[in-house]
């Protein structure tokens, strides 16, 4: 009599091959995206400056770094903790694994970290400016000031004046912020300070005679999101939004609104 379909025989045949199926689907699950659900990553901003991208939790003002992480983590499926810290402070802690992103960074600036972290598309761009004491001629570049003494913030990307600090013979002077360092200018103690120019433009809120005299931009940064290896795999997500964000017009939008 032949066989059955139920006999030894066949079912030799066929269990290899639901075997191979069962594996195929396992391997299929296995290696189906992590980002199908979303995830919470700790961002450090910094709050070494009074700029108008690094307010503390309890302003008013949500600062273009938070409103540009609501953004992006809407279009990407990221949730973004925002820590505040000092630049220094955030490099250490990315460093150790105890912050996941660092906000509004560019490549250069961490060339000498033993994390090497990976970068998103540029979030905005930075423009850092020179700015002197009212009265005084405008200042148009660094060779300008040679041999002078010129103000930097903490927090700053010193790497990106440092060649022409040491071609001109200038000497800096680090501040903790903005008051500090426009102290310093109007005592005479600096000859002018580097500051981004978005942190001028804001200086339209303080008296006149506390002001310094804008002067010509010595350095133009692209900024992005420096994301801890251990989740690289969100890049291609994170890239995506801020593509979208900024093929919208969105983020430009958040960099050139008008803060007070």
């Amino acid at each position: 009599m032949p066989a059955s379909r139920c006999s030894a025989p066949f079912a030799m045949r066929w269990r290899p091959d639901w075997v191979r199926s069962v594996l195929l689907l396992l391997c299929c699950l296995l290696l189906m995206p992590v980002q199908a659900a979303e995830v919470n990553l700790r961002a450090g901003v910094v709050v070494d400056n009074a700029g108008p991208y690094n307010f503390t939790p309890d302003s008013p003002m949500a600062g273009i770094y938070r409103e540009v992480l609501e953004h992006i983590g809407k279009h990407s499926g990221v949730r973004f903790d925002i820590e505040y810290y000092p630049a220094l402070r955030i490099e250490q802690l990315f460093e150790v694994g105890r912050l996941d992103v660092e906000v509004g960074v560019n490549p250069s600036w961490r060339s000498m970290s033993p994390v090497g972290g990976f970068y998103t598309q540029p979030i905005g761009t930075l423009e850092f400016q020179l700015c002197s004491r009212p009265g005084g001629s405008r200042l148009r570049n660094l060779e300008e000031l040679r041999g002078q003494r010129i103000g930097l913030l903490q927090g700053q990307p010193l790497v990106s004046f440092a060649a022409d600090l040491q071609r001109y013979g200038i000497r800096y002077e680090m501040s903790q912020g903005e008051n500090e360092a426009l102290s310093k200018l109007r005592l005479g103690r600096l000859q002018a300070l580097v500051l981004e120019k978005r942190q001028i433009e804001r200086m339209n809120m303080i008296p006149e005679e506390l002001r310094c005299e804008p002067g010509g931009v010595i350095a133009v940064q692209p900024v992005m999101l420096r994301i801890h290896p251990q989740y690289r795999q969100w890049l291609p997500a994170l890239n995506r939004a801020i593509a979208q964000l900024q093929a919208s017009g969105r983020l430009k939008a958040i960099f050139q609104k008008p803060r007070g």
